[in-house]
């Protein structure tokens, strides 16, 4: 019966790339709603956020938080709406929304968020915000570009021209950020903006995720597959 080893070798080897693939291959519900040129790269070239009217799901949670930082020019304030949407694939996409108040002294060049640490993530903009529920409005101020920085965490929306302009001015909106993943749980993360000072606030962001229900009963499927030939190794 030595002859039969390889072959019992050959089928645990199967077994083992099998479950690998279940854990590692990207999930079956891997459709992004939103366009872009693909996912961005940590700490890779900005991209440019293509406009997008897709359909933006079921609101799950929305959160509208204040900010207020102080230069030598003076005082910025406004306010960050963000929420999260429920794809019909399952997947969670993060929106936001800037609102720099009337009496600030500056523009507002950047804004960024965080965490998506260990999601792919794709950016787009939309001027239907008044469509969504949330709370959202039409129009504002849209990004130029978008990048994800070297520790993959943050995804900053530059709203800064060139040569540099306005971006988002006092009095006025941006546009509607979108930040698309392959999360299907959410926690709570922040959201910053930036023009000379900093400020951050409260906002959402992907919860780390686990193996599908499929991908379980593949790897339980392999271990039960891996247990039954070692009684077979063994009778033999």
């Amino acid at each position: 019966m030595k002859s039969f080893s390889p072959f019992v070798r050959g089928l645990s080897v199967f077994f083992v790339a099998l479950v690998a693939l279940a854990v590692f291959a990207p999930s079956s519900q891997a459709a992004y709603i939103v366009p872009s040129a693909g996912p961005l790269v940590a700490g890779g070239a900005s991209v440019a956020p293509p406009l997008t009217s897709a359909a933006a799901g079921t609101l799950q949670a929305s959160l509208l938080a204040p900010f207020s930082f102080t230069t030598t020019a003076g005082t910025t304030s406004g306010s960050i709406l963000s929420a999260v949407f429920l794809n019909p694939t399952g997947t969670l996409d993060f929106y936001y929304q800037v609102f720099n108040s009337a009496n600030s002294v500056t523009a507002l060049a950047h804004e960024s968020d965080t965490s998506f640490l260990g999601f792919p993530v794709q950016v787009a903009f939309r001027v239907d915000g008044g469509s969504l529920a949330g709370g959202f409005v039409n129009g504002g101020s849209v990004p130029v570009t978008s990048k994800l920085d070297a520790s993959a965490t943050t995804v900053d929306f530059s709203f800064v021209p060139v040569p540099p302009g306005a971006a988002v001015p006092p009095g006025t909106n941006s546009s509607v950020l979108v930040i698309s993943t392959l999360a299907t749980r959410f926690v709570a993360g922040n959201a910053e903006v930036i023009d000379g000072g900093t400020a951050t606030v409260a906002a959402f962001q992907p919860a780390p995720g686990v193996p599908e229900p499929a991908s379980f009963a593949l790897i339980g499927g392999g271990l039960l597959a891996l247990a039954g030939i070692r009684r077979m190794r063994r009778s033999a």
